[in-house]
């Protein structure tokens, strides 16, 4: 790959909806360059409920039974939720002067089989390209998995240009906790999945404090304390990927694995509760990111993601580091750590733009990949 030198500023929206399913985050992005000499700087950035079709997009997700229909109206739905939030974001924070360029968004994964070369991230693009009169650049995981990749992690490439500096980590703590390394140790840019985290957070206090779907800020997790009974038995239940160019999802962490977790942290600790179990979960959690951080040595931590308000498990991740004053939240580098993703999509979708693949072989596990994405345009506008 080569890097290309300033060039025009582009006006990109970048949209996510992740794996723990929490809400569509859509970003606003100053991209100025070309290739992997761009910078990007966030402009403004919103969080859009799922509402209703929350449940309908978990249910296909889970893999239960539904007509196609079901998926064709999700798929819409989801759509017409894209272009009321970019729309909205545009024109309260779009300038006068300036017209959105295009759009980048991820979609709603509902099936992730990379060891089928098979992920569905749903998404029904033509509401946002007739509603906006621009190019939706999506569906951007397949150009790596049709070149034998796991078509994830596919943000390792952003980073840099998001974060910048000569060496740095971040941590992304969405449905899964996934890593981006650059300089330092790591040389070359790294990047993979660890565990899951707010997957196995979110699935026990739905099931240990019903009604309730998640712990907000991690304030159970603070008023509990850990039990190392606990901690072990939560971290040999929870996937781990077994190498740089394996990845995770929702199957690796079913509604039935999360079942009998609980089954068996009740059956050894009958008295435990919500915020006990919950203060186990994220030193588990912690555990695993530590071997990152000593592996790559880097000279910033960055924190990123839905996750990095769970100050609980932040907390446990920074008290393993005799460095803590590394450590820094994505929003202390004008990204805010809800808009970190969809960023990163506006990030990979000017890369595509720009001709330059988006996947690093020696992270997915790929051949040689070719430039993804594809592009809807509204004749009408």
């Amino acid at each position: 790959m080569t890097s290309a030198g300033p060039g025009p500023v582009r006006w990109i929206a970048g949209a996510m909806t992740g794996t723990s399913l929490d809400g569509l985050d859509v970003a606003l992005a100053r991209v100025t360059g070309r290739g992997l000499g761009m910078t990007a700087a966030l402009v403004a950035h919103a969080s859009q409920p799922l509402g209703p079709l929350r449940d309908d997009l978990l249910i296909l997700a889970r893999g239960d039974a539904q007509p196609p229909r079901a998926y064709l109206r999700a798929a819409r739905r989801l759509g017409e939720l894209h272009a009321d939030a970019i729309d909205a974001l545009c024109r309260a924070s779009l300038p006068h002067d300036a017209t959105l360029d295009f759009v980048a968004a991820h979609g709603q994964t509902i099936c992730h089989l990379p060891g089928e070369g098979l992920s569905w991230q749903l998404l029904d693009p033509w509401p946002v390209v007739r509603r906006l009169g621009v190019a939706v650049v999506h569906d951007l995981r397949q150009a790596d998995l049709i070149a034998g990749g796991q078509g994830a992690p596919i943000t390792p490439i952003a980073d840099p240009i998001l974060y910048g500096g000569d060496t740095g980590l971040v941590f992304n703590l969405g449905g899964i906790v996934n890593y981006t390394a650059w300089g330092g140790r790591a040389g070359r840019i790294e990047g993979g999945d660890i565990t899951t985290c707010n997957l196995l957070l979110d699935g026990l206090i739905q099931r240990l404090k019903p009604g309730t779907r998640f712990d907000r800020d991690g304030e159970l997790a603070m008023a509990g304390e850990a039990d190392d009974a606990l901690v072990a038995l939560i971290a040999a239940a929870i996937p781990t990927a077994p190498g740089p160019d394996t990845s995770l999802g929702r199957e690796q962490l079913t509604a039935a694995t999360l079942d009998a977790l609980v089954e068996r942290i009740l059956a050894a600790v009958p008295d435990a509760t919500a915020e006990r179990v919950l203060a186990s979960a994220v030193e588990a959690i912690a555990d695993r990111t530590h071997a990152y951080v000593e592996a790559h040595a880097p000279a910033r931590v960055i924190v990123a993601g839905g996750g990095a308000r769970n100050a609980a498990l932040v907390a446990a991740m920074k008290r393993r580091d005799t460095d803590a004053n590394r450590w820094l939240l994505s929003d202390e580098l004008g990204i805010a750590c809800e808009a970190r993703e969809a960023m990163a999509f506006a990030v990979l979708g000017a890369l595509c733009d720009d001709g330059v693949p988006i996947t690093l072989p020696h992270i997915t596990g790929s051949a040689e990949v070719g430039v993804a994405g594809v592009a809807g345009v509204w004749a009408g506008r």
